[in-house]
Parts: C-alpha cells; sequence; structure tokens
C-alpha cells in the first residue's frame, strides 16, 4: 500500500474515533471541547495504533523465528506472564503506572530467561521450546485463574475488565511508552530484515550466510518479551493481532522483511483502533472489551487459514 493511502486511511480512522463514544457522545450542537474530546478518545486512540502496531510486528518476528505462520508471541507464555503481573499489581491495590508496568516487565524478564536457558544450555530444538512456551502458557493461565477465583467481587470487576482488553485507562505516559516500546522493537527489526529473511529459509541456510543464529534467536526472544509486556501491561491480552496481520499481508505481498514490516504495523494499528471504535459503539453507552472485538474479527480468518493450509501464506 502507497505510504499517502496508508496515513489517509489512519486519519479517516483517527477522525471517526474522535467522533464516536465513549457514552454515545458526538460532536455537534452540544460538542465537547478539545481538551476533553483528547482526554476521553485521543489518548486511547493513539494507543490503539501503537499497541496494534507493536502486537503485529512481534507476531511477525515470532513467526519469523518458528516458520510458522500461526504463532504469535502469546504461544510462549509472554501474554500470560504480563497478564499474571498486572493482576496482582492490581489486586494488591497499586496505582496505576510504573508499579504495574514493573510487574508486568519482572514477570516476562523471568519468563524470558527461563525460554532462553532451556535454547541454549539444553540444546533443544525450536519445536521443543515451543512446546515448553506452550505449557508455560497453560501453568500460568492455571495461576491466573486460581488468582482471580481469590479476589472479592469489587476487586475482580476491575481486573476481569483489564484481562480482556481495555484502552479505557490510556494516558500520555502509556502512550509513549508503548510507542517507544513498539517503535524500537520495529527499527530493530527493520535494520535486520536481511538475517530475518535468511532466518526465514531455515537454521541451515542462515549459518551459511554468516548469520550469528544463536545470537538472533536471543534477541528476536528478548526484545519481543520485553515489547509485549508493555503492551500488555498498558492495554491487557488484546487477541489475534499478532497473528492476523502478519498472516493477512504475507499472503497477499511477495518480498521479505523489508517490505512486510511497514505494512504489518500499519494494519496491526489499524486493527486495534478499528476493534476500539467498534467497542464503543456497538452497544452504546456500554463499552465492550477491545480484546473481544479483535477475537470475533481475527477467529475467522485464522480458521479460513487453518484450512486453506500454510501453503496459503
Amino acid at each position: 500500500m502507497r505510504p499517502l493511502v496508508a496515513g489517509l486511511s489512519v486519519l479517516l480512522l483517527l477522525g471517526w474515533a474522535l467522533n464516536v463514544g465513549p457514552a454515545g457522545q458526538l460532536w455537534g450542537a452540544h460538542s465537547l471541547g478539545w481538551p476533553e474530546l483528547l482526554e476521553l478518545r485521543g489518548w486511547r486512540s493513539l494507543l490503539a495504533l501503537a499497541e496494534g502496531a507493536g502486537l503485529a510486528t512481534c507476531g511477525l518476528l515470532m513467526q519469523t523465528l518458528f516458520r510458522n505462520p500461526l504463532v504469535d508471541a502469546s504461544l510462549l507464555g509472554v501474554s500470560q506472564g504480563a497478564a499474571l503481573g498486572m493482576v496482582l499489581a492490581l489486586s494488591l491495590g497499586w496505582g496505576v503506572g510504573q508499579q504495574e508496568c514493573s510487574a508486568a516487565l519482572l514477570a516476562l524478564l523471568l519468563l524470558s530467561v527461563l525460554v532462553l536457558l532451556l535454547h541454549r544450555g539444553w540444546h533443544w530444538s525450536l519445536d521443543t521450546v515451543l512446546l515448553a512456551g506452550l505449557a508455560l502458557n497453560a501453568l500460568l493461565g492455571a495461576f491466573l485463574q486460581l488468582w482471580l477465583s481469590l479476589l472479592s467481587a469489587e476487586r475482580l470487576q476491575g481486573v476481569w475488565g483489564f484481562l480482556q482488553g481495555s484502552l479505557a485507562q490510556a494516558r500520555p505516559l502509556a502512550v509513549g511508552m508503548t510507542s517507544l516500546s513498539t517503535a524500537g522493537l520495529w527499527w530493530w527489526a527493520y535494520r535486520q530484515y536481511r538475517a530475518l529473511d535468511w532466518l526465514l529459509l531455515g537454521e541451515a541456510a542462515a549459518n551459511s550466510a554468516g548469520i550469528p543464529v544463536q545470537r538472533l534467536h536471543r534477541q528476536l526472544v528478548v526484545l519481543c518479551a520485553l515489547t509485549v509486556a508493555v503492551l500488555v501491561s498498558q492495554a491487557g491480552v488484546i487477541g489475534f493481532v499478532g497473528m492476523l496481520a502478519p498472516a493477512l499481508v504475507r499472503w497477499r505481498m511477495t518480498g521479505g522483511h523489508k517490505y512486510w514490516l511497514p505494512q504489518i504495523a500499519w494494519l496491526g494499528g489499524v486493527l486495534v483502533l478499528l476493534a476500539d471504535i467498534l467497542a464503543r459503539i456497538l452497544v452504546s453507552p456500554a463499552e465492550l472489551p477491545v480484546g473481544v472485538i479483535s477475537s470475533l474479527l481475527g477467529a475467522p480468518f485464522f480458521v479460513y487459514f487453518l484450512f486453506l493450509g500454510p501453503r496459503s501464506l
């Protein structure tokens, strides 16, 4: 897609997002002022773009690492670990800000170290690491459900909304942290696009081209884990974006990571922003979780790609 068309599409969606919700409020005779618009809708719209771009970029990198178009960062336990850290912070009464983000980052850092030790120390294959990640994902999910069952109804209500994905608490600090994390990961990936192209061909091909495969693996896991930690700490779990955006772009576009990365970041941001808009208008004046809308949009495509087969990607 041409940059001008991509930019115009984002501006149109941002205009729509500013005109709709929350609580069914529209521009018109009783329009809100710019400070109120920015506070209610502007920051959350920018956060949606940054969240989507980051999740989509992480999804592409995980698909490159495992050479599987149907994986994303959540399959390594990354999202569940960040969610568990955030839920612990929320349930203990910590305020929204650095304390919660630190809890999520700590959980993800521990998970990253565990995965790296398994891969480097025991010389497990990537498939085995993926299976270990799935088991870790299930274990963390069980701990998360156990902790939720011990919370009071009042605490559970606030935590449950976060777990389903929400941009309602967007603020300048959240937008800044998410944008910087996403931009840093994207820039690193763009500078490594040749190495990523070789890695997509297999470890043997990458080694023959002089690519430091083991170091690249470690960098991919750590950077994606830290990025997803920040993303989840600010907006909860938003599913299927990291899988859907890379699948759609790679399905339609030939080339390599140099061409995929801009398109995937754009599409991921658009998908989450669209999901946020739909979450605010479908049952107005109430609001649906963004993660529910993204799953409703992504699951049918996932099933379609699953039946169509890997050759379609």
